[in-house]
């Protein structure tokens, strides 16, 4: 009887909660928020994040409704009630909740192209101006509050007052502010700042009143059931590439886990990992341990690929991971170890293939030019890490040179600046990461070695799951990463251009000598000049084209744009954008949209010439500068590129043509007109050409004749 009268109380109280669950929710918007949340042309919302909540609302049968407010404005109108919850933001006041994390934001400061700032050293002192005054706060944490910040209501104030010079800088959220650039057709005008401790990545998340816990739980459960694939198609409408994107990079991750990886990784949110002893320096943020350098980039990407954060854990030699009974257990560990380490470390854990971490380099004192090789400083007396996986291997190798083995990276490093050794051996790795260290700016980075580091990676025996995972996810890496890693790095400390320079003028002061004596220095030269010149071009090329049409990127439309204010002049302007693509993707799915996407590129790449260049922009939008063309003639192009692509007969169920079509909109350069004027009436042109009908063409003349 009692079970009845308990069981019947359950299914009661079970009524009664689902009775006073909501269903209408009034969520808090800022309308300038590009691309996350905006007004479009007709005054309604629009954006990735209002996107996402619509998706929200369908897959949980609820309505939603948009309240516009300025940001600050919607933090207050969320704390009083005025709305359910906020549309997304960071936790940082004491009377918000945070639901699970939907977003995650890259933020960092952006000045005038031409100011002088480039480092964190160059704002001491100066002013920052921010729309969210949390971003102020991290500024002012990293600079021990030696900036003076200013807050503003939009992005249209803060960036006239940087123009004016009111301001030296501004923070705020990378895809928002080269978004707003973009469309006001100011992106020539503005850099970032490319200081590793001045970006900062910000978790996003629903926010309500802490009063209001049901609510909270309600929403959560709602987000749960989101389809990632769905929110990756999100992503791609609004943001101008996705390739580092935070639904993207999950639904990468995912897609290839089976299900019970899967299940594994979403109650497993946190993976512990021990690094090398010898990767230091770390940083703390967040109170969390991140390795800085290339280091830290490296792991970022493996746990980016995996989809779950890294809590790193840091010790002082193996030996405390060693010790079963006072080690600290660590799902992970990744370094670089001897053959004795790795064999004792194996009784805890399984390892991976050994992982290639990069070339070995040689550091000397600067006024040292350029080594070729350690042959070249046979008879110096040179330093080298002990109890590396290479040490043994180097040191039998080279029987005949004066090698010593030294303990840390510091003190190898401070044995160099006093002169007790002549040279050090390490990997380019931590080279750089100490090299950029104000104490060792008498030390370079003078050559390399025919040697490579390995690093090994293991996993505790009794995560078997996880080692399948690891393995998975650094098979599915992009191959180009390292090179994006290294370059980044290298160029900080100008190690390509300088190694570049030094050989030129090499060449130029010993030619005679090189021809008199001997041309193997002049080989080993030459190969590594040509070696130089090809990762250059190839970082270049990397950075300006798309890789999945082939056609130049964002970056290369922006630099073009620059262009014109010095060596050509634009006569045109095309904005293409694919029709009902939306609803391709959502019948098709991404894959099949992406072929399409590739279809339209190798058309547009018919245009590539010296008189015209297509771009990719974004999602399923593309531009074509023109050069040197008449009015008639531009339109033509225009008509003609339609016509071919209506031609292909790429069926599409869901477009009332049957068939993927585009729609155009043109701007003529017109005197008096500046750039913005041209990107903002080609915009204009294909509005229009969307809103009466597309797979049409559009011409802006003025804001009362678009024909």
């Amino acid at each position: 009887m009692i079970k009845k009268y308990i069981t019947l109380f359950l299914v009661l109280l079970s009524m009664q909660l689902t009775a006073a669950e909501k269903t209408h929710f009034v969520i808090a918007v800022d309308p300038e928020y590009i691309p996350f949340t905006q007004k479009d042309i007709e005054g309604s919302p629009t954006g990735l994040l209002v996107d996402l909540w619509n998706h929200w609302a369908e897959k949980n049968s609820y309505t939603v409704e948009y309240k516009f407010y300025p940001w600050e404005e919607t933090l207050n109108a969320t704390k009083e009630g005025k709305v359910d919850f906020h549309s997304g933001t960071t936790q940082d006041r004491d009377w918000m909740q945070a639901s699970d994390e939907i977003y995650e934001l890259h933020t960092t400061l952006f000045t005038l192209r031409n100011s002088n700032i480039a480092t964190i050293k160059d704002i001491e002192n100066k002013r920052i101006g921010t729309i969210d005054a949390y971003y102020g706060e991290l500024v002012n944490k990293v600079t021990e509050n030696r900036v003076s910040v200013k807050l503003y209501d939009d992005y249209l104030p803060m960036v006239e007052a940087l123009k004016r010079g009111e301001i030296d800088a501004l923070v705020d959220d990378v895809e928002a502010v080269v978004y707003y650039f973009i469309k006001t057709g100011q992106m020539h005008k503005f850099k970032q700042v490319h200081d590793e401790k001045l970006h900062f990545y910000n978790k996003i998340f629903a926010i309500t009143n802490i009063e209001n816990k049901s609510l909270l739980k309600q929403i959560n459960r709602g987000l749960n059931r989101l389809s990632l694939e769905k929110l990756s198609n999100i992503e791609k409408t609004w943001l101008p590439s996705v390739e580092n994107a935070f639904y993207n990079k999950k639904l990468k991750a995912h897609s290839r886990y089976t299900s019970k990886e899967e299940k594994w990784l979403a109650e497993n949110k946190n993976i512990s990992l021990i690094g090398d002893p010898l990767w230091t320096p770390t940083y703390v943020n967040d109170g969390k341990n991140h390795y800085a350098g290339i280091v830290g980039d490296y792991i970022c990407v493996i746990s980016n690929s995996i989809g779950n954060e890294f809590i790193i854990n840091s010790v002082n030699s193996w030996e405390e991971v060693l010790n079963l009974e006072e080690g600290i257990k660590s799902d992970i560990i990744f370094g670089s170890m001897n053959k004795e380490t790795k064999e004792n470390l194996s009784q805890r854990y399984d390892f991976l293939e050994s992982y290639d971490f990069g070339s070995m380099v040689i550091v000397m004192n600067k006024s040292v030019r350029f080594v070729t090789s350690l042959y070249d400083i046979q008879t110096k007396k040179i330093g080298i890490l002990s109890s590396q996986e290479y040490t043994k291997r180097i040191t039998s190798k080279y029987i005949d040179y004066d090698l010593e083995k030294i303990k840390t990276v510091p003190l190898l490093l401070d044995a160099i600046k006093k002169g007790e050794i002549d040279a050090g051996l390490l990997s380019l790795s931590k080279a750089i990461n100490f090299l950029v260290d104000d104490r060792y700016h008498d030390l370079d980075i003078v050559g390399e070695i025919d040697e490579n580091i390995y690093v090994d990676i293991g996993v505790l025996k009794e995560k078997p799951i996880l080692k399948s995972i690891l393995e998975k996810s650094l098979l599915s890496l992009d191959p180009d990463y390292k090179v994006k890693i290294l370059s980044k790095w290298t160029r900080r400390l100008n190690y390509i251009e300088k190694i570049d320079y030094k050989l030129t003028y090499s060449v130029a002061s010993l030619l005679g000598l090189l021809l008199l004596t001997t041309g193997y220095y002049a080989y080993s030269i030459r190969r590594k000049h040509k070696a130089v010149q090809h990762m250059n071009t190839k970082i270049e090329y990397l950075a300006s084209v798309d890789d999945l049409t082939g056609l130049y990127n964002k970056r290369a439309f922006n630099q073009a744009f620059e262009e014109n204010d010095n060596e050509k002049e634009i006569s045109g302007l095309l904005f293409v954008d694919v029709d009902y693509f939306k609803k391709y993707n959502d019948f098709y799915g991404h894959l099949q949209g992406d072929d399409t996407l590739e279809k339209i590129g190798e058309q547009l790449n018919h245009y590539n010439s010296h008189h015209c260049g297509a771009y990719r922009i974004g999602g399923e939008e593309f531009g074509v500068i023109i050069y040197g063309h008449s009015e008639e003639n531009i339109f033509e192009l225009a008509e003609k590129l339609r016509l071919n692509i209506e031609a292909l007969k790429i069926d599409h169920p869901e477009s009332p043509f049957g068939y993927i079509t585009v729609s155009i909109g043109v701007a003529i350069a017109k005197k008096g007109w500046d750039i913005r004027s041209l990107y903002q009436n080609a915009d204009k042109a294909l509005y229009k050409a969307k809103v009466l009908g597309r797979n049409s063409i559009f011409l802006y003349a003025d804001e009362e004749s678009i024909t």
